[in-house]
């Protein structure tokens, strides 16, 4: 955990920021329904030429809970590995799983026909932040990944979400946390096969 640095508190005011805008929006100002939003994923809408539900679909939530439990694990993953980005490789992060994510499920994943929420971008910030405690050699970097995988497994072998599905008033798209997790393994792996040159004097990864 780092000494918290106003400059890397940007991304995550503007992710909750956009998050809670896009949750008041459907809430209480919205008259549609949560599946004809304008900003979710929806398999049919994307194919007729709508991509920005690609990306939109990840910061919008079905109810208040849903937003609340994800902007928490939000702003933990912020303090947990925080440090390890500045706030435009920390977009970039994002971006990059929110598009690989949606496009995962859209090409892997072809029962689900609409989406929405931040979770499974969530799992890859976190695969992404224990891939490089493990290469600064940090112990928990072990534990913290073993602890993913284990969850990974127990949703895809049981389906352990049913009280999160009745909280949050959706079904838990178990898929999407794990294409996050891998892609955040692999733009983990990314990062410090880059920085691990010799020829950069780059230990933070910032």
């Amino acid at each position: 955990m780092f000494k918290l640095d106003r400059e890397q508190t940007y991304p995550y005011i503007l992710i909750a920021t956009i998050c809670l805008l896009l949750t008041l929006w459907y809430s209480l100002i919205s008259d549609s329904t949560l599946q004809s939003s304008l900003y979710v994923y929806q398999r049919d809408l994307i194919e007729s030429g709508q991509w920005w539900r690609i990306i939109t679909a990840h910061f919008m939530h079905s109810n208040v809970i849903h937003f609340g439990v994800n902007i928490l694990g939000l702003f933990l993953l912020w303090l947990l590995h925080g440090e390890y980005s500045t706030p435009k490789s920390y977009f970039i992060n994002v971006l990059i799983l929110c598009v690989g994510i949606s496009l995962s499920i859209y090409f892997w994943s072809t029962s689900i026909f609409w989406y929405v929420g931040l979770s499974g971008v969530l799992h890859g910030l976190f695969a992404w932040g224990v891939t490089i405690d493990i290469y600064l050699k940090r112990k928990t970097g072990y534990l913290l990944l073993l602890g993913l995988i284990i969850k990974l497994a127990d949703e895809q072998l049981f389906s352990s979400s049913q009280y999160m599905s009745e909280l949050i008033e959706v079904s838990v798209a178990i898929d999407a946390h794990l294409y996050g997790a891998i892609i955040g393994l692999i733009v983990g792996l990314v990062r410090v096969c880059i920085y691990s040159f010799p020829h950069v004097n780059n230990p933070r990864l910032k």
